[in-house]
C-alpha cells in the first residue's frame, strides 16, 4: 500500500512541476539561421549574454535541423549581445533589447574563407561539455574527427573499451545508440560496424551514466553517437578499404553513398569483411582434501582459431518529406556470416599432490557458427508547428545462429597412446523474432520543453538442441537434447519536462514499464513465469554559480534484463570436463544511480557517483567435485555496490599538441552466494586511467599522429578477481587529394598489455585463468570520399532494446 502512495505522489509531483513550469514564461528571442543560399544551417552555436555591467547571465542553445531557435531572457535585465558561430561561417553578433518575446528576420551567415573545395578544414579541437543529465565529447570537424567510430568512443571520456567490449563506470550492461536509437549490439559486430564507419559524419559522442525517461529502462548507462545532420542537396560517397595484421590477416573493404533531393532522400552501404582471429588461454584449476590441501591440479593451454571468411553488412533507408510538416522513412539493413568456423584446441594435464603427472587429455572442438539477421524499419514524423513534434516509428528484426559442435577428445597416461577416446556432438540452433512499436512527442510550453511518449515491444524466440555423446563408438546414457521456448512482451509509457529558473536548471521524468514473459523448457515441462510493473524516476539539477563553476546532481533508477542467451539452459561443451550454461530463472537487475558533478572553467570536469545493483546477474566458474567438471554458469549474484570518483579534461597544451585525461578512481564491493551455498563477499579498491595526445606533424595541418595510453587496475566481477591490463597505441594519418582521400596506420596494444587473468577462489573453489584475445595489430586503411562533402549522413539505422540483447 505505502509502494502505491509513494509512486502516487511521484507522479503528482512531476504534474505540478510541469505546470508551474509552464506558467512562469520569460521573455524569450527566437529566429532563423540561414546562408547566403537561403538553406537552414543546423546546429550553430547561439549564445545569449546580458551585457549590464557584472552581470553574469549568459544562456546557449543550438539552431535545430531546419535553421530555428529559441532563447529566454532575464526578465529583470532588458539589453543583450546575440552571438551565433558554427564550422564554415564567419561569426554573427548583434545588440539586442528584450522587454518581450522578440522574433527576429532571418539571420544570414556568410561562409567562411577557410572553406576549400567543400571540405572544412579542421580548425578546433574536440571539446568536453557538461550538460545536466549527461556529458557531450564535441569531435565535429576536429582532429579526431580524421578516425573511425570506434577510435573515436574509445577516446571518449568516461568510456573504457577492452578488446571488443566496451563500459561505463564498471559496468559493462551499457546501451549504445546513434541518435538516440538503439544499434545492434555484440561486442565484435559493433566493433566492425564503428570501424567502418566514417568520424568526419559524427558530430559528436553522448555519455549518459543517468539516462532520462524517454530512453528505455534498460541497461545501466546509455553511450549516445549523434551524427550530423543533412545541409544541401546532391550526392556523396565514400571507398574505404583496410588490412589488418594480428596473429593472423584480416580484411575489410566498404561503401557508402547518400542521396538528398528536394523531397526524396536515399542513403545506404555495404561491407565486406574477411579474417582470420586468434585467441589462448592458460588455465590452473585445483581440487582439495578434506583437510584442505592440494589433492590434484589440472593446467590447460586452451587455442582458439576463429575464420570468418564472409561478413556482409548492408544497409539502405530511403525517406520522403511530403511537405514542411509531414515525412516518413522506410529501411532495411542486414548482416550474414555464413562461413564461420572455428577450431579450439585444449590440451589439459593432471598433476598429482606431490606434482607429478598423472594422466593428460586433449580436446579438439570443431565448430561451425553461421549466423545472419535483418531488420525493416519504419517511421512517420508529423511537426504540428515549429515546437511541437510527433514521431511513430516501428521495426521487425528476424535472427537466426546456429552451432554445430563436433568435440574429440583423447585420455592417455605420460608418455603412453590414448587409453579412452570421447566424442560429443550437439547442434545449437536459435531463431529470435523482435517487433517493436512506439510513439514519441517533443514540445515546448513557454521555455519549458516536455516530452513524452509510448511503446509497445515483442520477443518470440526458439531454441533448439541437439545433443549425443559416446565412448569408443558406445553411445553414453543420457540425452541433454532440449527445446527451449521464451516470449516476452514489453510495454511502456514515460513523460518528462526540463526548464531554467535564472542560475538553476531541472529535469525530471517518470518512465513505467509492464513486463510479461515465459520461458518454456519443453523437454523437462520446465516453466518459468515473470509478470511486473516497475516505475523508473530520474532527477537532474544543475546550478550555474558563473561561467567557471558548475554544480550538477543527478538521480535515475534502472532495469538491466538479461541478454536472451543468458537464459539458454542449454549445456555447450569445450572439453568433456568444461562447459557454460545459461539460466532460464534469472532475474532482471534493479539498479540505482547517483551522480554529482562539478565543472571549472568549463573544461575541467570533477565527478562523484554511487550506484547499488539489486540481484545482478554474472557468470560464475565453479568446480563440480563428483564429476571433476568445470561449470560456468550464469545466476543472480546478491548485490553490487560501486562508488568512486572521476577527473576529464581535454586541453591544448601548444598548438600543434592536444592531450585529453580521464582518470577515474573507486571502490567495488559485490555479494555472491558461492558454490558451497554460504554467502561471500568480495570487494577492491580500483583506478583506470587513460590520455590520448594528438599532434600537427604540419604547416598545412593534413599530417597528424597520436599516442593513447590506459591502464585499468585489479578490479571484481561477480565471484571474480580480475587482474590489470593496460595498452598502448600509435597511429598516424596523411590526407591528400584535397583532403579527399586519406590513408592511416594504427599500431593497436604495442606490448600486449590486454592480457587479464581471472581468477576464482574461496572456500574449496580454485580457477585462474589468462587470456589474450589478439589485441594487438597494425592495420593500414585508405578512404577516399567523392561528391558534395558539405552533405552530412542521414539518419542512423534505428534499433530497440530487444535487439541489444541478442
Amino acid at each position: 500500500m505505502g509502494s502505491i502512495i509513494n509512486k502516487k505522489r511521484l507522479f503528482s509531483f512531476l504534474i505540478t512541476f510541469i505546470s508551474l513550469a509552464c506558467a512562469a514564461q520569460n521573455p524569450a528571442v527566437s529566429g532563423k539561421v540561414i546562408d547566403t543560399n537561403k538553406q537552414p544551417v543546423a546546429f550553430a552555436n547561439v549564445i545569449l549574454k546580458a551585457v549590464v555591467k557584472d552581470s553574469t547571465f549568459m544562456r546557449t542553445s543550438f539552431t535545430d535541423e531546419n535553421g530555428r531557435f529559441e532563447i529566454a531572457s532575464d526578465p529583470n535585465q532588458k539589453e543583450y549581445t546575440l552571438e551565433i558561430n558554427t564550422i564554415g561561417y564567419e561569426s554573427y553578433s548583434a545588440a539586442l533589447e528584450i522587454t518581450a518575446n522578440l522574433k527576429l528576420p532571418d539571420i544570414v551567415l556568410q561562409a567562411s574563407a577557410k572553406e576549400l573545395d567543400g571540405v572544412v578544414i579542421d580548425q578546433k579541437r574536440p571539446v568536453v561539455i557538461r550538460k545536466i543529465d549527461r556529458l557531450e565529447f564535441d569531435v565535429e570537424n576536429s582532429i579526431l574527427s580524421s578516425d573511425n567510430a570506434w577510435e573515436i568512443v574509445k577516446k571518449t571520456p568516461g568510456v573504457i573499451a577492452s578488446g571488443d567490449g566496451l563500459s561505463i563506470r564498471a559496468s559493462s550492461g551499457i546501451l549504445v545508440t546513434i541518435n538516440d536509437k538503439k544499434v545492434y549490439l555484440t561486442g565484435t559486430e559493433l566493433k566492425n560496424l564503428l570501424e567502418n564507419t566514417d568520424g568526419s559524419n559524427i558530430k559528436s559522442v553522448e555519455v549518459i551514466t543517468t539516462p532520462p525517461a524517454k530512453y528505455e529502462a534498460q541497461g545501466s548507462a546509455v553511450l549516445n553517437i549523434k551524427m550530423k545532420k543533412n545541409i544541401g542537396g546532391g550526392y556523396k560517397g565514400m571507398v574505404t578499404g583496410a588490412y589488418v595484421q594480428s596473429m593472423y590477416p584480416k580484411g575489410v573493404v566498404a561503401t557508402n553513398h547518400y542521396y538528398k533531393g528536394k523531397k526524396l532522400t536515399v542513403f545506404g552501404g555495404y561491407m565486406f569483411g574477411s579474417g582470420h582471429y586468434y585467441g589462448e588461454s592458460k588455465g590452473d584449476v585445483k581440487y582439495f582434501d578434506a583437510k584442505g590441501d592440494v589433492s590434484s591440479t589440472w593446467k590447460s593451454i586452451e587455442i582458439s582459431h576463429y575464420r570468418a571468411k564472409q561478413q556482409n553488412s548492408y544497409n539502405i533507408t530511403a525517406e520522403y518529406a511530403i511537405d514542411s510538416l509531414n515525412a516518413f522513412s522506410a529501411g532495411f539493413n542486414g548482416f550474414q556470416s555464413l562461413k564461420s568456423t572455428a577450431l579450439v584446441d585444449t590440451p589439459t594435464y593432471i598433476y598429482n599432490s606431490s606434482g607429478q603427472l598423472d594422466s593428460l587429455f586433449t580436446s579438439y572442438n570443431h565448430r561451425d557458427y553461421p549466423e545472419k539477421n535483418s531488420t525493416f524499419t519504419g517511421s512517420f514524423e508529423h511537426k504540428f508547428n515549429a515546437k511541437h513534434v510527433l514521431v511513430l516509428s516501428s521495426d521487425y528484426t528476424s535472427y537466426y545462429t546456429n552451432q554445430d559442435q563436433d568435440i574429440n577428445t583423447a585420455f592417455s597416461l605420460p608418455d603412453a597412446a590414448p587409453y579412452r577416446r570421447q566424442n560429443i556432438q550437439s547442434d545449437d540452433t536459435r531463431r529470435i523474432d523482435l517487433l517493436s512499436v512506439q510513439a514519441d512527442y517533443n514540445g515546448q510550453l513557454g521555455t519549458t520543453r516536455i516530452e513524452g511518449g509510448m511503446r509497445y515491444g515483442k520477443v518470440d524466440a526458439e531454441n533448439n538442441f541437439d545433443y549425443y555423446s559416446e565412448i569408443d563408438g558406445v553411445p553414453v546414457p543420457g540425452n541433454l537434447s532440449n527445446m527451449f521456448l521464451y516470449d516476452e512482451t514489453i510495454m511502456a509509457g514515460y513523460i518528462g519536462a526540463d526548464r531554467e529558473f535564472g542560475k538553476w536548471g531541472f529535469k525530471l521524468g517518470l518512465r513505467g514499464e509492464h513486463t510479461k514473459l515465459e520461458g518454456d523448457l519443453e523437454t523437462t515441462g520446465e516453466v518459468n513465469s515473470q509478470n511486473y510493473f516497475k516505475l523508473f524516476p530520474s532527477a537532474y539539477a544543475l546550478y550555474k554559480a558563473s561561467d567557471n563553476h558548475q554544480i550538477g546532481f543527478s538521480y535515475g533508477k534502472r532495469i538491466i534484463r538479461p541478454q536472451y542467451g543468458m537464459l539458454n539452459p542449454f549445456r555447450s561443451y569445450s572439453t568433456p570436463f568444461s562447459y557454460t550454461t545459461g539460466n532460464p530463472q534469472l532475474q532482471p537487475t534493479i539498479a540505482h544511480n547517483f551522480g554529482l558533478q562539478y565543472t571549472l572553467k568549463g573544461k575541467y570536469m570533477f565527478g562523484a557517483f554511487y550506484r547499488y545493483e539489486k540481484d545482478p546477474f554474472a557468470n560464475i566458474t565453479y568446480q563440480d567435485y563428483e564429476t571433476s567438471t568445470i561449470i560456468t554458469e550464469y545466476t543472480n549474484i546478491s548485490s553490487n555496490v560501486s562508488v568512486g570518483a572521476e577527473f576529464n579534461t581535454n586541453v591544448e597544451l601548444f598548438p600543434w599538441w592536444e592531450a585529453g585525461t580521464f582518470l577515474t578512481a573507486g571502490y567495488q564491493q559485490n555479494s555472491f552466494q558461492g558454490a558451497d551455498g554460504a554467502i561471500r563477499e568480495i570487494d577492491r579498491w580500483t583506478f583506470y586511467g587513460n590520455t590520448n595526445n594528438r599532434f600537427m606533424l604540419n604547416k598545412k595541418k593534413d599530417f597528424f599522429a597520436e599516442l593513447s595510453f590506459f591502464y585499468s587496475s585489479p578490479t571484481v566481477y561477480g565471484a571474480y578477481k580480475l587482474g590489470d591490463i593496460s595498452s598502448l597505441s600509435i597511429s598516424f594519418r596523411k590526407r591528400f587529394w584535397k583532403e579527399n582521400g586519406e590513408i592511416s596506420l594504427i599500431f593497436s596494444d604495442i606490448y600486449r598489455g590486454e592480457r587479464q587473468t581471472t581468477t576464482t577462489s574461496y572456500a574449496n573453489q580454485y580457477s585462474s585463468y589468462r587470456s589474450y584475445g589478439d589485441t594487438q595489430s597494425f592495420r593500414i586503411q585508405f578512404r577516399y570520399r567523392f561528391g558534395n562533402q558539405k552533405l552530412q549522413d542521414g539518419k542512423a539505422v534505428q534499433k530497440t532494446e530487444e535487439q541489444n540483447r541478442l
